[in-house]
């Protein structure tokens, strides 16, 4: 028994090491001296994070990551939190339907999503640009809301409604005292996710963004095409740090609402 627990530990780290060893790799390239991606690294400096950050278009592209992500995050948070509780508190005909609705972003391949966004932009006569990337966006961060304010109202117990109506309360009076503040933490979750899923976009951003607008992942791709250097490298370091900070955040308050329900 015991060989075997430390055998499916190795394994586990195996895993780990493989999944994450590229990441790795980019984070130690963003200090190397050589004004070129080679391995093994000949000398450390933290030169390149100054000229990533003094590079005024890797700044203006980060501002617009922001914004991007600022909004479409607000907006997924919204809908998604309300399509959560159409989908848990009420029955209706077509509930099943509107799950698999909410969750097809995440199964559908995003290259389909973003022809099928395209498509229909040419049929509203939309051009591409900051409110197409925007709609996408949204569309995606919507499963990661739903799914997990979802999971929130599933542990949700109802009883702490009923005894506050039973006090005199009305819906609203009961929402706002009561069922807001249970949900909150699996709402700044989503909003968390969401956001995170927003800022690292590249593939729909790229498709919907047109000439006009320049978020982080685009700007790092057109870097990549004509210098391949450690600012780059710099850069992608700041964003892994970044991604996985709001992830553990979210984890955090997805936490505090396992707790809450326990």
């Amino acid at each position: 028994m015991r060989i075997g627990r430390y055998l499916l530990r190795g394994w586990a780290l195996l895993a780990y090491l493989f999944l994450f060893s590229p990441i790795l790799m980019v984070v130690l390239m963003s200090f190397s001296k050589s004004k070129y991606s080679v391995f093994p690294i000949r000398g450390w400096t933290t030169d390149w994070y100054g000229r990533a950050f003094g590079d005024q278009k890797i700044i203006d592209a980060l501002q617009t990551s922001v914004g991007i992500a600022v909004v479409s995050s607000i907006l997924a948070t919204f809908i998604g939190t309300l399509g959560a509780m159409a989908l848990v508190r009420h029955q209706f005909k077509l509930r099943e339907l509107a799950r698999a609705y909410f969750l097809s972003p995440l199964i559908i391949p995003e290259i389909i999503t973003g022809i099928a966004l395209l498509s229909m932009a040419t049929l509203l006569n939309l051009q591409s640009g900051i409110v197409l990337v925007v709609i996408g966006h949204v569309l995606f961060g919507l499963p990661f809301v739903v799914t997990v304010v979802s999971a929130r109202l599933y542990g949700f117990d109802r009883s702490l409604e009923e005894a506050a109506m039973d006090l005199g309360a009305d819906e609203v009076t009961t929402f706002r005292r009561i069922t807001l503040p249970m949900m909150t933490p699996a709402i700044l979750g989503g909003l968390l996710l969401s956001f995170t899923v927003s800022f690292d976009n590249f593939l729909i951003t790229y498709l919907l963004a047109g000439s006009e607008v320049m978020t982080i992942p685009v700007h790092i791709y057109s870097m990549i095409r004509f210098e391949f250097t450690p600012k780059i490298h710099a850069i992608s370091t700041v964003i892994v740090v970044v991604s996985l900070t709001l992830i553990l955040l979210s984890q955090t308050q997805t936490g505090d609402k396992r707790a809450a329900a326990h």
